[in-house]
């Protein structure tokens, strides 16, 4: 079935979700859909109706985070696991499709390979599929072997998920049958390659060392390169053709639903480059193509050949696409020969010892990404490291290891081999340890060469993201990550208080508790007698802006705390400034482990100004820079600011950032042009932070006054609003007793962060609620006193 099909998955009319290390929320194909659908069954908070996420992975992701149930399971083993969860189905007697199964038993999987807590996690699973069947859905990574691909959409049938949760497309027309990398590198070596044309991908870089793919390279006569940059493999080739952006450029595509798609250019070729479809055509056709006439081509042959009215090519570049999920959607029967996928399900049972596994980066992907800026300052959803990646072990590993956070460490495979720093977090699989790819460039620009250690020195043909076998061991040296969890800490008050105050700070209960409790966020956190201010209150005239924050469908996908960088033109500080907490974003994600640390389950929460009614900011700037507007803001007059940095300090929350250099006064003209407009350019010596996209609330004023009407609920949509994918972000007018705000703010869930101050901050959080199987409720302690997940001496935060 892999071979001719692919699934879709459709997450809003799925009760149970099982994600086996797929990362469905953000690493996932369809993250940005999947992230909707999840959010919109995270909504639903009744028994019943409010979907539960299983998530079994090797290395803790953001999926897992959000999953109401997470099992460190390490990648070689994901395919044993499938093997046992479909065996228990097959033996309920209960599937709606059994024959979907059948001749499941000669996988034979090696169950011994599962601890008992996941051997539990699976049966209870299965109950759940089983009970949900049509309303559930299994999804599985795509690095993981074809058999266990098979085996899932096999799974998926007998459950009757097949059109319901998880919809069938024809796969694309197959691709030309290729020796592959290797027989390349083997014919280039033998001198049997005349001209080599290279198009956008830079094997020289990623490709595995036994190849000698750049020794290879040199004995090709013509070596022709197309890319974005003079890489790795641009470097080695006599030719090098500037490649359009994607943003430059016209094309079209099909999605996973099998739908055409149209991609469009946001602007002209800056550097004169041409798409990779517009020099595939002078290939083919030997003329020049303009890539726009091409597209317009294939969009004729799509609906049948012939012209196309001009009001059919305006609908598509209006919708940017055509046809329907539906219409790609296609029926499947299982036929596999099983006998063939033996080896997928570990059929030895061997335990493969230290398992290196590799990883696409959350940030830079497979390296393409390296020389953009934002990317590599961009703190990691779960390490919070940046510029950097490291080899990420657990703690008892670590232990075991005799290694500590920071230390360097030489990480081999199979003769080959890296030093890379150490970093110990919680929650990884036993026996594991993960590296991210995309670093250790030697020609990614300006930005990227240079950062990181290169892991694709340890792949091997035929071993491309878990490793087995392999060995860890220190160097004696250590250096100095660039993690920002405990820049701006408000927990670290003593290990006893610092629980307490997790529980304040991000709070989260079960379902039953939410039942139970009508005042739901009171419930769950530290209660205060009423408070008496000191201080006279505010005025406020007109519209009163405010925010909520849904912890409930916050998936820590830090698409906001770019998209804030890109709005306010915020600047990049790099990995000495980082190290040294003067990072500039004005939104963070904040992130805090609790459980055993092994098995540690992780809270997230987003922070930028809170923008009190009584900001302690405010009170103590001797200039008046920072004040308080008659709209509830929080405003800042930079041309009065003298760095004191006295509003920092005074700022429970921590949010806002000093700007030490200019960093603006090299950038080049066509850096200038990513700024906004609308937005002041700071230099150095000022307090820079969040004012709700204030610029954004004046454009939508400026708006409704020349239209003639009053601003109503929805014309103002913050950057971070906009771009949150699973609308965990409200924001609008609080003197509107109908806005969505208002009604996030009186919702029970709702709390004020450091509520015992008494600084009455105009952002709201909204406590999450987990769902929680009965049966594995108690054993993952939701509901149970928090512990701290944190190694003695580490600051995981």
């Amino acid at each position: 079935i892999a071979a001719i099909c692919h699934g879709a998955q459709i997450l809003a009319a799925a009760r149970v979700i099982a994600d086996f290390d797929a990362d469905l929320l953000v690493g996932h194909a369809e993250g940005l859909r999947n992230a909707r659908d999840f959010a919109a069954g995270r909504r639903r908070t009744r028994k019943g109706e409010m979907n539960r996420l299983y998530c079994f992975e090797s290395v803790p992701t953001a999926t897992g985070a959000a999953a109401d149930h997470r099992f460190p399971l390490r990648a070689s083993h994901v395919a044993v696991a499938l093997a046992v969860l479909a065996k228990r189905l097959r033996e309920s007697g209960r599937l709606r499709q059994p024959q979907a199964l059948d001749g499941v038993e000669v996988l034979a999987a090696p169950a011994h390979l599962l601890d008992a807590r996941l051997t539990r996690g699976i049966e209870v699973l299965a109950t759940d599929l089983l009970e949900n069947q049509g309303n559930c859905a299994v999804v599985l990574g795509a690095r993981q072997p074809a058999g266990a691909q098979a085996l899932v959409q096999r799974i998926n049938l007998a459950l009757g998920n097949g059109g319901r949760t998880v919809i069938y497309a024809a796969a694309p027309e197959p691709p030309v049958e290729s020796a592959g990398l290797a027989e390349l590198a083997r014919k280039m070596r033998a001198g049997q390659v005349d001209t080599l044309l290279i198009l956008g991908s830079n094997p020289a870089y990623s490709a595995p060392p036994e190849l000698e793919f750049a020794q290879a390279l040199q004995r090709v006569k013509t070596r022709i390169h197309l890319g974005l940059y003079v890489d790795e493999t641009a470097q080695l080739c006599e030719w090098h053709l500037p490649q359009a952006h994607a943003l430059e450029s016209w094309g079209d595509l099909r999605d996973l639903d099998g739908r055409l798609c149209l991609v469009q250019p946001l602007i002209a070729p800056l550097y004169a480059g041409r798409s990779l479809l517009e020099v595939l055509a002078l290939l083919a056709e030997g003329v020049p193509r303009k890539g726009y006439d091409l597209v317009r081509e294939s969009f004729a042959r799509w609906n049948g050949g012939g012209l196309v009215s001009e009001a059919a090519w305006r609908r598509y570049a209006h919708d940017g696409f055509v046809g329907s999920a539906e219409s790609g959607a296609v029926r499947v029967r299982p036929a596999m020969a099983w006998r063939r996928f033996r080896s997928d399900f570990g059929a030895k049972g061997k335990d493969a010892g230290l398992e290196v596994e590799l990883r696409a980066d959350a940030k830079l992907y497979d390296g393409r990404y390296a020389n953009n800026a934002w990317l590599q300052e961009l703190p990691d959803a779960m390490t919070k490291l940046t510029w950097d990646n490291a080899a990420l072990v657990g703690p008892a590993l670590a232990a075991e290891l005799g290694v500590e956070h920071g230390d360097v460490a030489a990480v081999a495979v199979s003769g080959r081999q890296v030093e890379i720093p150490v970093y110990v977090l919680p929650g990884m699989a036993r026996g594991t340890v993960a590296i991210a790819l995309g670093y250790g460039r030697t020609g990614a620009g300006r930005v990227g060469t240079g950062v990181g250690v290169n892991a694709y020195a340890l792949r091997g043909v035929g071993a491309e993201w878990w490793l087995p076998d392999g060995s860890l061991k220190a160097v004696g040296r250590s250096v100095k990550l660039a993690c920002t969890q405990d820049h701006f800490a408000i927990d670290n008050r003593g290990r006893e208080e610092r629980l307490r105050r997790i529980d304040a700070l991000v709070r989260e209960g079960s379902l039953e508790e939410y039942e139970k409790h009508p005042e739901f966020a009171a419930h769950l956190g530290v209660h205060h007698p009423p408070l008496t201010s000191l201080w006279k209150e505010h005025e406020g005239e007109g519209h009163q802006w405010g925010m909520a924050i849904d912890l409930n469908t916050c998936i820590a996908c830090n698409a906001c705390v770019v998209a804030c960088q890109a709005e306010n033109n915020i600047p990049v500080v790099g990995k000495e400034q980082v190290a040294r907490g003067r990072e500039m974003h004005w939104m963070r994600i904040d992130r805090y482990f609790h459980g055993a640390p092994d098995e540690a389950e992780v809270a997230h929460q987003p922070m930028a100004c809170q923008q009190c009614e009584l900001a302690p900011c405010e009170q103590v700037c001797p200039v008046g820079a920072t004040m308080h507007s008659t709209e509830g803001l929080n405003m800042m007059a930079y041309n009065r600011c003298i760095g004191t940095r006295y509003c920092s300090n005074n700022c429970p929350y921590k949010t806002r950032r000093f700007n030490f250099f200019n960093y603006r006064k090299d950038i080049s003209d066509v850096e200038r042009l990513g700024n906004n407009p609308e937005v002041t350019l700071r230099s150095r010596g000022v307090m820079e932070k969040c004012t709700y996209c204030v610029q954004r609330i004046e454009h939508a004023r400026i708006d409704a006054k020349n239209a003639g009407r009053e601003m109503s609920d929805g014309d103002v949509v913050t950057a971070c609003q906009q771009t949150c994918p699973t609308q965990a972000i409200v924001f609008g007018d609080l003197a509107d007793p109908q806005s969505r705000v208002s009604q996030a703010h009186a919702d029970s869930r709702a709390y004020a962060l450091l509520g015992e101050l008494n600084i009455k901050p105009r952002t709201l959080y909204l406590a999450r609620i987990r769902n929680p199987h009965p049966l594995l409720a108690a054993a993952s302690g939701h509901g149970e006193e928090t512990h701290d997940a944190t190694p003695e001496g580490g600051h995981h935060g």
